[in-house]
């Protein structure tokens, strides 16, 4: 897909243009449809639960770090 603002040919399937962000709009009729396989959303999946835990626990440790130097 060709970049309206920069000219820029982008892969199909990107959201915004790789060389200046301008966000790409998808023409009627020509709508590329992207087909992530299993393997690839499960692997997604995984980070995303992994990086909630993590940001839960520092959040966790944090709430117990200030409520004890409060004492």
């Amino acid at each position: 897909m060709k970049c309206p603002k920069c000219g820029t040919e982008n892969p199909p399937g990107k959201i915004v243009c790789r060389n200046c962000g301008t966000r790409l709009r998808v023409q009627p009729g020509s709508q590329v449809a992207v087909r992530w396989s299993d393997a690839d959303l499960m692997t997604w999946v995984r980070a995303d639960v992994r990086r909630l835990l993590i940001v839960s626990a520092m959040v966790i440790a944090a709430g117990i770090a200030i409520g004890l130097s409060l004492r």
